[in-house]
């Protein structure tokens, strides 16, 4: 009998570099993904958020703020095959001085929690994985979704050909 423990990671472990980024964040240059690209595979694979798969009980905690400026999000992530807990954080103020509150904190704490989710499932493994960093993958990648065959347009008297 074989193994398809990796079956999902293998299908979802590439990523389009079309929908990535080179960003900074907190001193570290990181490739960040677009969210809704990430939202689109993830549906691809097990339907519509929130029927099939997503997050529940979700608790923001905010007894960290006072001290070390963070608030704290813990969930479930339920999929198909099961469900885990996941928690993340995310700092509320944009300052150290702690006078500018962050108005997207709620939105960025979701969706990167997500990332951190979907990611133990294997999706964008490469980016991860630190493929990213290294030219040749890159080139390889990005070769490889540009290679997607055109459609071919038939023309109406090929069409009438047909279905003749």
């Amino acid at each position: 009998m074989e193994n398809n423990n990796l079956e999902l990671w293998n299908k979802v472990e590439k990523t389009n570099p079309k929908y990535t980024k080179k960003a900074n964040v907190g001193g570290n240059q990181i490739t960040s993904i677009a969210p809704q690209y990430q939202i689109m595979n993830v549906t691809e694979q097990f339907g519509s958020y929130g029927k099939t798969w997503g997050f529940k009980n979700i608790e923001l905690d905010y007894t960290l703020v006072p001290e070390f400026n963070l608030i704290v999000f813990k969930a479930i992530f339920f999929y198909p095959d099961g469900e885990f807990p996941t928690i993340n954080s995310i700092k509320m103020f944009m300052d150290n001085a702690k006078t500018k509150i962050d108005d997207n904190f709620a939105k960025k704490l979701e969706t990167d929690t997500l990332t951190k989710a979907i990611s133990k499932l294997g999706f964008n493994a490469d980016i991860f994985m630190g493929k990213f960093e290294d030219t040749r993958y890159l080139a390889e990648i990005t070769k490889e979704f540009s290679e997607k065959p055109a459609p071919i347009k038939l023309s109406q008297k090929a069409i009438d050909d047909l279905i003749l």
